[in-house]
C-alpha cells in the first residue's frame, strides 16, 4: 500500500486547505459579480424595449410606419443594439433594424403578450414588451442585444481566478515542501538514531543544527544515548568484576533489594588450582607472571562460561568456578562435570604447545563437589561480593589440595547423584582414598574421573 511521506502530506494539507479557502471565498465573489453583470445587462435590455414600447403605442395604432422607422433607427444607435424590431397585432413586422429574432418566437402567444427575455443559439439576447394601451395589444417591440462580450469577460473573470487559485496552490505547495523538508529532517534524523540505538549502536549521536523544539528533542535524544552507551561501559566494566549472569542479575535491582540475606540453593563447585605456583613464581618477574595468570585464567573462565558457570572469583592462584546459581540450572552438575573435564584436556594441550615454544606453563589440578550452599551478596553495605559458602565448597577447595597434578578429584557422592539421574551421560573413575576434610566428622571416599562420555554438552 502506498504511504505518503511526511512532506507529502502537509503539502497536500496545506493545498487542500488554500483549494478550501478559495473555494469558499472565490466562489461567492465571482457568483456576485456574475450576477452584476447579468443584472445590468437585463435592466439595460429591459429599459430600452421598455422605451421603445412606450413610444411606438401611438404610432403602432395610427400605423404611422415613417416615425416608427425614425424610433427604431434612434434605438438601434445605442452600444450593443443588435436588432430592433416593431411587430404589429398581426405578427407581421412593421419596421425593423437589423437581424430579426428566430420566426417561431414571433408567433409565441406567450412572447407576445406578456413581456420576457430569451438568448438564441448566437448569444444574442431577445428583450421583447407587448405594445398595448388600455388593455389592448397592437404588437410586439423586440431589441436584441449581443451578449458575447459579456460572456466573455465572465469567461476571462473565471479564468483569471482559476488561474491565480492555481498559482497560490503552486506558490503554496513549493512553500510546503520546502517547510516539511525543514521539518521532516531532524524526524528522519530521529528515527534513524532511534533504529540505530535499537540496534545497539549507542555511540550514535544525532548532529543536525536545528531550531526550536528539536533542539530540545536533539538534546534529551543525545542524553538518552550517553545515559545508555555509560550504562552499558558500566555493565561491561562491572562483568569483568563479576560473572555476567551475576551482574544481570542484580543489575536491574535497587538499594533495598541488595540485602546480605542470601538463599539456600543446590549447587556445583568447582576449584582449579595451578600447581607449583609458588616455585613459578619466585623464578620470574611480576609481569611473567601477571601473563601466565591472565593467559591460564581466560581459559578458566571462557569454558565456565560455556557451560553456563559463573566465575565466582580468583584467589591467587586458583579459580573458584559456580554452577547452578544466580540463574537455577538443573543440570548443574553435568556442566561442572563438562567443564572440568573440558578445562583439564584444554589445559594438557595448551601446556604442550607451550613446552614446544619455550613459553612458560603450569599444570593445574581440579576440584569437583555439589551439595546444599548459601548463595548471596557477602561483604558489607559498601563492598559486596557475591559468592557462595557452605560444606561443598569447602569440600572442593579440599580436594583441589589433594587432587593429583592433571587430574580431576571429586567424592563418590558426586558421582553416584550424578548416574542416578536423568542425564545422559557415562563416567568412568578410579578410586583413590578416603581423605579426613576439615570441617567434615566422618571420611570422604574420593575418586578421580577418568573419561566423561559426553552426549549433549549443554
Amino acid at each position: 500500500m502506498f504511504a505518503l511521506t511526511f512532506a507529502q502530506k502537509l503539502a497536500l494539507s496545506m493545498i487542500s486547505m488554500v483549494v478550501l479557502s478559495a473555494g469558499l471565498l472565490g466562489y461567492p465573489m465571482v457568483y456576485r459579480q456574475f450576477s452584476l453583470m447579468d443584472e445590468q445587462y437585463n435592466i439595460m435590455g429591459t429599459t430600452l424595449v421598455n422605451q421603445l414600447a412606450t413610444n411606438a403605442i401611438e404610432l403602432v395604432f395610427v400605423k404611422d410606419e415613417l416615425k416608427l422607422g425614425e424610433l427604431v433607427k434612434n434605438i438601434s444607435e445605442q452600444t450593443d443594439v443588435l436588432s430592433t424590431v416593431i411587430v404589429n397585432k398581426d405578427q407581421e413586422v412593421v419596421t425593423g433594424s437589423g437581424i430579426q429574432p428566430p420566426q417561431d418566437w414571433l408567433f409565441d402567444e406567450l412572447k407576445t403578450e406578456h413581456p420576457g427575455f430569451a438568448l438564441d443559439n448566437n448569444n444574442i439576447g431577445w428583450f421583447h414588451q407587448p405594445i398595448s394601451f388600455d388593455g389592448v395589444i397592437g404588437g410586439v417591440a423586440w431589441i436584441g442585444l449581443d451578449k458575447t462580450q459579456l460572456i466573455e469577460n465572465q469567461r476571462f473573470i473565471l479564468s483569471s481566478a482559476l488561474t491565480l487559485v492555481a498559482l497560490m496552490v503552486l506558490s503554496i505547495m513549493l512553500l510546503a515542501v520546502r517547510i516539511s523538508r525543514n521539518l521532516s529532517k531532524p524526524i528522519l534524523e530521529i528515527i534513524d538514531a532511534s533504529e540505530a540505538i535499537a540496534s545497539g549502536q549507542l555511540s550514535f549521536r544525532m548532529r543536525g543544527n536545528y531550531s526550536g523544539e528539536f533542539t530540545a528533542v536533539k538534546s534529551a535524544f543525545n542524553n538518552m544515548a550517553d545515559g545508555l552507551e555509560q550504562k552499558l561501559t558500566l555493565e561491561k566494566n562491572i562483568s569483568r568484576f563479576v560473572s555476567s549472569s551475576v551482574a544481570e542479575h542484580y543489575m536491574s535491582r535497587d538499594d533495598n533489594d541488595l540485602t546480605l540475606q542470601g538463599e539456600r540453593v543446590e549447587a556445583s563447585i568447582l576449584f582449579v588450582d595451578l600447581v607449583g605456583y609458588t616455585n613459578f613464581s619466585n623464578k620470574h618477574s611480576p609481569e611473567v607472571i601477571a601473563d601466565v595468570l591472565n593467559f591460564y585464567f581466560t581459559e578458566f573462565a571462557n569454558t565456565c562460561h560455556h557451560f553456563h558457570g559463573n566465575v565466582d572469583k580468583f584467589i591467587g592462584d586458583c579459580a573458584m568456578l559456580v554452577f547452578g546459581c544466580p540463574i537455577q540450572d538443573e543440570r548443574h552438575k553435568q556442566h561442572a562435570l563438562h567443564c572440568a573435564v573440558r578445562i583439564r584436556d584444554d589445559i594438557a594441550a595448551l601446556n604442550k604447545q607451550r613446552q614446544e615454544e619455550e613459553l612458560p606453563w603450569l599444570d593445574i589440578r581440579i576440584g569437583l563437589a555439589s551439595g546444599v550452599v548459601l548463595a548471596g551478596l557477602l561483604g558489607s553495605p559498601e563492598r559486596l561480593n557475591y559468592s557462595v559458602v557452605g560444606d561443598a565448597a569447602n569440600l572442593a577447595a579440599r580436594l583441589c589440595d589433594k587432587a593429583p597434578s592433571g587430574q580431576i578429584l571429586t567424592d563418590r557422592h558426586f558421582v553416584d547423584s550424578l548416574r542416578a539421574s536423568k542425564n545422559d551421560i557415562g563416567i568412568s573413575t578410579h578410586q583413590t582414598q578416603q581423605v579426613h576434610v576439615k570441617g567434615f566428622i566422618d571420611a570422604i571416599d574420593t575418586l578421580v574421573v577418568d573419561q566423561v562420555e559426553i552426549t549433549n554438552e549443554t
